[in-house]
């Protein structure tokens, strides 16, 4: 029997309501059963708020419940998440038989590092993100949930069959730069835009665009982050123009309202050519490499990718196998901000620079490229998440 313990989860569907808690997208069951072929009846217990378990839930489901071959668990299902880590390692040793699947999201890493529990055999994480300079001996025991749940969605085959038809009609905008939450790299970022009156040419976003209006210290950490002074960058926000994709005036937009957190909506994705993505982080340090699932978004949605904001990530991208179009862009690896945003600066010239219909002659001619990053990573996710987790489970039922 499969045994799943959830909170909550989010599809990639409009007329779902918001989650309670953003950062746990992945359906727990669809990906064990439909991903994994693990053929067994499934139980699924979500809880919410008021009604989350205790950390001797678990030990008293598994032996009133012999029958259990999986437990997959999202840490939010526990009123005591803290204390989990330091049970997880006790109650896996305890139930040797059982293939425990936790999921964890980005601001629960920390915990994950203190934890001996990944050592154990029946034990997988799938998780937001993580640096590889941190864990690089725990990577074949990790595996992205943001990426899974790109492969995940219903409607992949749907969408992967339509940006093959379409590839050769022009389309509307040259880009697509969607940005979530407030960062000062990506306000930078926007001011460049600007700068070279791009904000027409492409579909951008900047969603967090209120919380400047209320919150004192995000402005000046901004202000900081660009060398001004607090005044002038307020000045400044006095004629930002808010990108027309993206109009609300609600000074606590929900998450995601406009921004899926696992793919570029195919709206945008399949009407512009080139995907510009900003990295969670801007990092000053050439030995660490933090990926999210945001510098695949462009690899799955078929679009020339241009990735800013960390040094050496796109090195380490082209190392896996993807394309990064350095006969277009210029992506060496630089160390500080007034270098990044140089070469931000210079590559957002190209983009300037070239005609709508240059730009739709270089994706045509180059089409082959875009579908083998698109191939990679599909693969990549198969190979390295999916197939390591059901062959980790299959060596468990066979001792």
């Amino acid at each position: 029997m499969i045994y799943v313990l959830d909170r909550k989860t989010w599809h990639f569907d409009p007329t779902w309501s918001m989650p309670e808690n953003p950062f746990q997208y992945v359906d727990l069951e669809y990906f064990i059963t439909k991903f994994l072929f693990i053929n067994e009846p499934t139980t699924v217990n979500v809880v919410n708020e008021d009604n989350r378990v205790s950390l001797e839930f678990i030990d008293e489901l598994l032996t009133n419940n012999p029958d259990i071959k999986v437990f997959a668990c999202n840490l939010d299902a526990f009123v005591d998440k803290k204390s989990l880590l330091l049970y997880d390692e006790e109650i896996c040793k305890k139930y040797p038989h059982v293939f425990f699947i936790f999921f964890y999201h980005e601001l629960d890493f920390t915990l994950l590092l203190n934890s001996k529990v990944q050592q154990l055999k029946n034990v997988a994480y799938v998780l937001n993100s993580f640096s590889t300079s941190d864990m690089p001996s725990l990577t074949n025991k990790m595996f992205p949930y943001y990426i899974i749940n790109s492969y995940l969605q219903k409607n992949y085959n749907l969408l992967f069959k339509i940006y093959q038809s379409q590839h050769s009609l022009r389309k509307c905008k040259k880009y697509n730069f969607l940005n979530g939450i407030h960062k000062p790299h990506r306000y930078a970022a926007y001011q460049l835009i600007k700068k070279h009156d791009l904000l027409d040419e492409g579909f951008f976003s900047y969603l967090d665009y209120p919380y400047f209006l209320e919150h004192e210290e995000h402005r000046r950490e901004t202000a900081q982050w660009l060398n001004i002074s607090l005044e002038e960058f307020e000045n400044e926000l006095k004629t930002m123009k808010i990108p027309y994709l993206l109009e609300t005036y609600e000074p606590t937009p929900q998450p995601g309202l406009f921004v899926t957190p696992f793919l570029i909506p195919p709206m945008y994705s399949w009407q512009s050519y080139i995907s510009i993505t900003s990295e969670t982080n801007y990092i000053e340090n050439s030995n660490i490499v933090s990926l999210s699932e945001k510098s695949f978004k462009a690899f799955a949605g078929f679009n020339i990718p241009l990735i800013y904001g960390q040094p050496n990530i796109v090195d380490y991208l082209r190392e896996l196998g993807f394309d990064m179009f350095d006969d277009l862009f210029d992506n060496t690896p630089t160390n500080n901000k007034a270098d990044t945003l140089a070469k931000l600066d210079k590559n957002l010239q190209v983009i300037k620079n070239m005609s709508l219909e240059e730009l739709h002659n270089f994706y045509v001619n180059n089409y082959g490229r875009i579908k083998h990053n698109f191939y990679h990573l599909t693969k990549r996710m198969k190979n390295s998440h999916f197939d390591t987790i059901k062959q980790s489970y299959e060596r468990l039922q066979h001792t």
